[in-house]
Parts: C-alpha cells; sequence; structure tokens
C-alpha cells in the first residue's frame, strides 16, 4: 500500500481493534492499574495535530514524508518538513544536503541547554521499566513528576522531552505491536512539537521486543545452534519488527564478550557478532555492541583476566562487531578495563575503542552507574581520585573520555541540590537522577570545552539523520502488523495470556523459524542407544515443575502411554532446570526402580547438567532455548522454554536435536573454576599446557586452538545425531614407568643394564593414558579398566567427529605384578 493513504488506514484501522477487543485489551489500557479501560485516541494533546504523509516519488526523487505538527514546505518542486516553523528551508531540513552539512546548521541553531540534554540517554517516564499501561497524564503532562495510582512516581515524556530537552530514551516496555505503536508515535509527535522538531531514538534491552514483555530473543540458542543463516534471518526479522514499531537501537549483541552466548572461542565469536550485527544494521536499526569491553556473560572482564592477560583475544569480536560489520552504537562496561577505574572514565581504555579499533560511532555508559547521587572509585589515567570528584566533575571526565552519552533515568529540576534526600522528596521512589546544570558548570570552569560537548552531539545528531528519523520517525499499524502479525491476529486482535496465544498471532513464518531454532539449540549429549523412544514403551513423567511436567504429559501422550507411577513404566522422562535435591532423588528412586531415565534438561550459559546427572542418565538433552523478556518486568504467565510439542517430536524422533556446545563441560565444579575465563578450551588442561596455549594466543589471538587438550566431560563444539553414529576406537595404552638396573647374561657373562619399566608404588594414585579415536560422528564410549581380570574403573569420553583424545584414568594398587587391560589393549605393571 503506498504510504499516501497509510494515515487513514492507520486510524481506522486501530480504531476497529479497539473497538472491537476492549475486554481483550483492557490489560493493555487502563487508568494507572485502576482496571478502567482508556482507549489512547481519547487523550487530550497539548498540542494541535495536522498529519500530512508525503509519499516518496521515484521520478522526481521526493522521499517519504510524515509529518503530524509542524507544516510541510515546497521548494523546487520538491516538499520538505519546516521542523522549526520559520517558512523557509534551512540546511538541516534539506534531505538532499550531506548529513555532515545538515548536523552543522542544526547544532548551529540549538541552544546549550538543547545541546546538553543529546548527552543523556534516559529511561522512558524516569524509570527502569516503562509505564504500563500508560496514562494521559505519563505522556502529555509538562508537570514535572506524575504520581500514579498505584504510588509509582514518574517524569511525564512530555516535560522529559520538551522541558528537560532529552532526545534519546531506553524504552524496556511490555504490550503488543498496537499499543507499541501509538506510544512510540506518540513520543515522536512530542518531540516534533519542541522548538527544533528533533525527533527522538528509542533503544531497548530486548531484540525482539514485537510482542513485549511476553518473547525476546533466545540468545544462548542460536550460539548452540551453530547456524549463520538462521541467525541472520531470525535477527533480520527481529529488526524490521523493531524498527516497523518504533524502536531503533536494541542493545545487542551481547555475544561479543567472551564467555557470553558464543562461548569463549574468539573466531567462532567474531563470526556470529558480526552475523548478528550486520543483520541489524542491513535491516532498519543500530545495533549496540555491549558491554566494551565485557560485563558479564560467565564472568566479566576483570574477573576473567588471567596472568597472561590477553587484551587482544578480547578485540576479535569486537573488531567484527565495529569495523568489520559496522555497529551503529556502543555500550561500556561498567567496570574496569585497562586502568583502576570504570572504563567510562578511563581515557586510555576508551582509546583502545576510539583510536586503536578507529570507531566513530555513539557510545554510552551502562546502566546502573549509580543508583542515587553519581559516584565514583577508583583514579583516573590523568590522575584523578574519583572519590573526591563532584558530579560535575564525574561527567566532565566521561565527556572528557570520548563518551557520547550517560545512560542514566531522569534529570532533576534545576533547584534540586545533589543530594538524594532532597531527590526522594521530589520524586518518590526514583533513582539514577542527573543534574544538567552540573555540565554548564564544567563549561565555565574550564573542565570541559564546547568543542568536546560539539563532538558528541554531533554523533548523537548524525545517527537521527542516519536512521532517517528527520523525514519520518513514525511508525505504521498496517505496515507492522504485516510484518509480525498472523491473519487471524490482523482480522481480530485477542487477548494474550499463553504462548499458545503469541504463535497464533505471529506469523508463520517467524514461528517455524523459532520452533527450527529449539531443535537445532538442543544438544544431544548422551544416548545409550534409547533415543528416538518407541510407542510402545510405557512413560513416567517428572521433573522440576508441576506445570511443565503437565504439559509435557499432554504432548507425549501424542505418542505413547504416559503412567502415573515409576513403577508401571518402561522410560522416566526427567525434565528438570537444575540438579537439586529433588532431581538427585528422583534419579536415586529410578535406580531403585532399574528403570533408565531420559534427562531433559533446561540450562544456559551458566546452568549445565553436572557429570553426576549425565551418569544417572541413560539420555540427555541439553535445551537452551529461552525466549525469556529480560530487562524490565515480564507479561502474565509465558512458557518461554522449549515448547513441549517440539520436545515431544524430538523424543520420538519426529524431528531431531542438532545443537552443539559452545563451551566445555568440566567434570567437575574445581575444573571449571580452574580455567582462564579469556583462554579458550582450557578446561582441564594442566599447568604447563595452559601456559603454552596462552603463550600461542598471545602472539596469535585467532589461532585455532585445539579442543582436545583437557580432560573434560565433553569438548566445546560437541553434539551428537540419532542417525550419525560415532566410531571411537582406543590405542596406545601408556603405564606409569621407571628407570631400573637390572642384570642381564650375555655371551660374556652377567652385566647390569639400565631399562624402562612400567612401574608405580603401592597405595600411591598414578595415571594410565591411552588415545581415543574418533573416525565418526560426534559421540562417546563407555570405558572399562580391568585390573588382573576385575572392574577397577570406568570412564565416559566424549570426542568430537574426526578427532582424538588423550584420555586419563586414575588407579591405586597394592603391591605385586598387575595386567592392566583396557579394550583390547593390555599393560604389564610392577607396583611396589
Amino acid at each position: 500500500m503506498k504510504k499516501f493513504s497509510r494515515a487513514l488506514s492507520f486510524v481506522m484501522t486501530l480504531a476497529m481493534m479497539l473497538s472491537g477487543i476492549a475486554a481483550a485489551e483492557q490489560q493493555y489500557f487502563n487508568n494507572g492499574g485502576g482496571g478502567e479501560f482508556v482507549d489512547p485516541h481519547t487523550f487530550t494533546k497539548p498540542y494541535a495535530v495536522n498529519e500530512v504523509i508525503v509519499p516518496a516519488d521515484e521520478a522526481t526523487g521526493q522521499v517519504a514524508l510524515e509529518a503530524h505538527v509542524k507544516n510541510i514546505i515546497e521548494v523546487d518542486g520538491l516538499k520538505f518538513k519546516d521542523l522549526n516553523g520559520n517558512g523557509t528551508l534551512d540546511v538541516y531540513e534539506d534531505w538532499r544536503q550531506p548529513v555532515d552539512a545538515r548536523v552543522d546548521d542544526l547544532l548551529s541553531q540549538m541552544t546549550l541547554d538543547e545541546e546538553i540534554g543529546l548527552l543523556w540517554h534516559a529511561s522512558t517516564g524516569g524509570t527502569f521499566t516503562s509505564m504500563y499501561p500508560y496514562t494521559e497524564e505519563w505522556l502529555y503532562s509538562n508537570e514535572p513528576t506524575y504520581i500514579a495510582a498505584d504510588g509509582s512516581c514518574y517524569v511525564p515524556m512530555y516535560h522529559s522531552i520538551i522541558s528537560d530537552n532529552v532526545t534519546t530514551y531506553l524504552h524496556n516496555v511490555n504490550g503488543t505491536p498496537e499499543t507499541l505503536i501509538y506510544e512510540n508515535n506518540a513520543f515522536q509527535e512530542i518531540a516534533e512539537t519542541a522548538r527544533l522538531g528533533i525527533p527522538v531514538v528509542l533503544s531497548c534491552d530486548r531484540s525482539y521486543n514485537t510482542w513485549a514483555g511476553m518473547v525476546n530473543m533466545p540468545n544462548y540458542a542460536v550460539g548452540i545452534a551453530h547456524d549463520p543463516e538462521l541467525l541472520y534471518n531470525l535477527v533480520a526479522q527481529y529488526a524490521k519488527e523493531e524498527r516497523a514499531i518504533g524502536f531503533h537501537v536494541p542493545f545487542h549483541s551481547y555475544g561479543v564478550e567472551i564467555g557470553s552466548w558464543y562461548g569463549d572461542d574468539v573466531n567462532y565469536i567474531a563470526k556470529m557478532v558480526g552475523i548478528e550485527t550486520k543483520a541489524y544494521e542491513e535491516n532498519g536499526v543500530n545495533a549496540c555492541t555491549k558491554h566494551f569491553v565485557a560485563r558479564g556473560g560467565r564472568s566479566n572482564y576483570f574477573n576473567a583476566k588471567s596472568p597472561a592477560n590477553l587484551v587482544d583475544s578480547w578485540l576479535v569480536g569486537w573488531k567484527s562487531a565495529v569495523i568489520d560489520n559496522g555497529s551503529g552504537w556502543i555500550m561500556l562496561n561498567n567496570g574496569k578495563f585497562l586502568n583502576d577505574c570504570n572504563v567510562c572514565y578511563d581515557s586510555e581504555s576508551m582509546a583502545v575503542l576510539r583510536q586503536q579499533l578507529g570507531y566513530d560511532g555513539c557510545v554510552v555508559t551502562d546502566w546502573p552507574m549509580w543508583m542515587q547521587v553519581p559516584s565514583a572509585s577508583g583514579t583516573t589515567p590523568e590522575g584523578l581520585d574519583l572519590s573526591t570528584a563532584s558530579v560535575g566533575e564525574l561527567y566532565a571526565t566521561i565527556f572528557n573520555a570520548d563518551v557520547d552519552q550517560v545512560g542514566c533515568f531522569f534529570m532533576v529540576e534545576d533547584d534540586v541540590p545533589v543530594d538524594y534526600d532532597a531527590v526522594i522528596a521530589r520524586y518518590p521512589g526514583m533513582m539514577q537522577p542527573m543534574w544538567p546544570n552540573a555540565v554548564k558548570e564544567q563549561l565555565e570552569l574550564g573542565n570541559l570545552t564546547q568543542e568536546t560537548i560539539d563532538k558528541h552531539a554531533k554523533r548523537v545528531l548524525r545517527n537521527k539523520f542516519e536512521l532517517g528519523l528527520f523525514e519520518d520517525p513514525y511508525g505504521n499499524l498496517e505496515d507492522a502488523l504485516e510484518l509480525c502479525a498472523s491473519d487471524e491476529y490482523k482480522a481480530q486482535a485477542f487477548d494474550m495470556t499463553t504462548i499458545e496465544d503469541v504463535y497464533r498471532a505471529r506469523t508463520a513464518e517467524m514461528n517455524a523459524m523459532e520452533i527450527q531454532l529449539q531443535t537445532e539449540s538442543t544438544v544431544l549429549l548422551k544416548n545409550d542407544n534409547i533415543l528416538p523412544l518407541k510407542a510402545e514403551q510405557k512413560v513416567y513423567v517428572a521433573g522440576t515443575s508441576k506445570d511443565t511436567v503437565a504439559m509435557d504429559k499432554e504432548a507425549i501422550a501424542a505418542y505413547a502411554t504416559v503412567v502415573d507411577n515409576m513403577e508401571d513404566a518402561d522410560v522416566i522422562i526427567a525434565h528438570v532446570t537444575a540438579m537439586d535435591d529433588a532431581t538427585e532423588l528422583l534419579f536415586e528412586d529410578a535406580a531403585d526402580a532399574e528403570k533408565p531415565v531420559v534427562l531433559c534438561y533446561d540450562g544456559g550459559v551458566s546452568n549445565e547438567p553436572d557429570a553426576y546427572a549425565v551418569n544417572s542418565s541413560a539420555a540427555v538433552l541439553f535445551l537452551t532455548y529461552d525466549c525469556t523478556p529480560d530487562h524490565g518486568s515480564s507479561m502474565g504467565n509465558f512458557y518461554h522454554k522449549t515448547l513441549p510439542s517440539v520436545l515431544a517430536d524430538m523424543l520420538y524422533g519426529v524431528k531431531a536435536p542438532s545443537g552443539k556446545t559452545v563451551f566445555e563441560m568440566a567434570w567437575t565444579s574445581e575444573d571449571a573454576e580452574l580455567d582462564w575465563g579469556e583462554l579458550q578450551f582450557d578446561t582441564g588442561v594442566d599447568t604447563k599446557t595452559r601456559l603454552y596455549m596462552a603463550a600461542v594466543v598471545r602472539n596469535n589471538p585467532t589461532v585455532d586452538l585445539p579442543t582436545n587438550l583437557g580432560d573434560v566431560m565433553y569438548p566445546a563444539h560437541f553434539g551428537m545425531r540419532y542417525d550419525q553414529p560415532a566410531d571411537i576406537t582406543c590405542n596406545t595404552l601408556i603405564a606409569p614407568q621407571g628407570v631400573r638396573e637390572v642384570s642381564e647374561e650375555t655371551s660374556s657373562g652377567t652385566r647390569m643394564a639400565t631399562k624402562v619399566l612400567n612401574l608405580a608404588k603401592a597405595g600411591e594414585t598414578f595415571e594410565i593414558n591411552f588415545i581415543a579415536e574418533n573416525n565418526g560422528a560426534d559421540g562417546y564410549i563407555n570405558v572399562e579398566v580391568l585390573v588382573d581380570g576385575e572392574l577397577a574403573a570406568t570412564k565416559m569420553i566424549a570426542v568430537s567427529a574426526g578427532s582424538f583424545r588423550v584420555v586419563t584414568i586414575p588407579l591405586t594398587l597394592d603391591a605385586g605384578e598387575h595386567v592392566i587391560t583396557v579394550g583390547g589393549m593390555t599393560a604389564n605393571l610392577t607396583v611396589e
């Protein structure tokens, strides 16, 4: 549909939805939680609306325009938005002009207060989770505060945009596409009424916020899937939908950090984060890659930093995001990098990003740097003790370090002193306040220069121009629903209370990709020839959550008989989320009943099945799909894990799990703790091997280290297949050796000779070693060690396809002559 007909279509479509589904939408629109249904179209706006839409015209070069408040003017037969209302065409209003010329012209017209407003990345309403459902006062009041019916305090959006001059917002909000579009368009409409009509940029901590608060991007799952094409297609669709409903900057990818959802293999991180970044940037939004250099994952940078200090390893993924794939934004780590202070105060750490990597996009601090009055600790490279710095000095240090924006919640009024008690008295319960006047004071004192402020303002403005927001910042409901919604939902919106409703509301294409990801992110870790299950096997289902067990029973009942007692079952399905006392008791009961257990383990980056769980199970499915909305509140009681129907399909072979690990899985928690967070594939190695690996990596951060050096339960990039067996054989058995003087009979008599013997000491633990080679697909074998014909030890050995492992097994024996047997190999051992 051409854009000139969209205005009427938008009004009619939304009117029909709201009138037709009033009961269903009461949870989305009500008066401050009071339960009264409020149609946002009845809100009184503090300005007149005169919507004008100009369609693009390829013949004349005319670009599409949409104005709701300001006039459209015509120059040289082309149309432009008169954003400053002066009746003439300014350079910044002229879409034909180069972006830098438009930025310079706009900046020349801005007051200092307006320019300082560009330096804040505030939160909508002044709170981390935006008001939901929103009200007329929350949107359109110009009072400094608004107290909702539940007592919560907010800064109304009209006041924040018009009086506080804020133009960039973190908008962590819940809702449906129609509620989001109305709200996001309202922000842009308010911004258009401002003196210069500067549009707002809306960021969000969620990559996929179309069905906001219901589902999100299942981040770890895309790493486990090892499917670059699916990653691009999913993120591209997320990005298109985000832009269609009015978001511009998803705060992702987080996977750039070592130890996050792309694992600790820096080459895999670079590959996948590059694809993810490209998918955002090519489909209407800017990636905000975070957190420079690393905040989360399995460990933040400072805790993951090893004695080898492998700084360049961390930069491999950042180079992919920043240099190779053009991330529009960067969020900093709220912690240390090169020096003893937060990165945002550290000019040397920032120089790595700005000079070494050559990044000239927008950089924002993390939230929360402080919850009350701004404060900091540590010492900057210039020698400033941050614990003694004033609020203004902290701001000046941030901006002088080449950071463009400070992430925050809200701006205080000019008469509020730098005192948290005073803040709470004026803004009950609110946190992360900012004092814009402190920036002006630093300019007057000479601690900040106008040139520095201009540099940051230009980056922020350039981003708005490059996003095309000055021409058309508005979303269109019909276009958005065409992208994101099913025919059923487009015909008649309905209440969203379960995950089934989400699948009904979304497009078939999106659902197919999500279901594909659920199978591709499930790792088959173990299978003692029990999966796929057979229809004639009776199944007992147990697990962590009664609700999940009930859903699993219903799904599995489509394939087999589900019984209520363990004793009546042929197979036990254990669907758990942690190895706790209840899970251990379930394994014990299964062992007592001599029933095989198929473990379905819902885990994540730092939550994996342990050795006890693996050894106690006949099969293990590691389920990593989790679409729980992060950052902010979730709505309702939506199920966010692998769908029970998909799990049942995998259990019975209709679908096949195909995920692969991105981390090694350790035998013990001690092994996991001892590895170096910034060094890939070093779990279970000895100190000498780890140092050798570190030396290699320091000389070449992108070197392909082998994944088979450590004694681990599972190597990285491991995952079995139903129809692809392993072919593992063992060879080269080595027992501990020593040198002894022995007598030998020769033709000239008896003489003493030195000989290498297999030797060990009685009562002391020693190790035997051998090689396990795999000429098939990823898999494992269970090896038995016999000593003098008696079973002495067993070990599961997982080996990747086409690879090998050097296996170590400890033994302790009494004195005497012994024969050690492993498979078809034998070794004689003297124990003294």
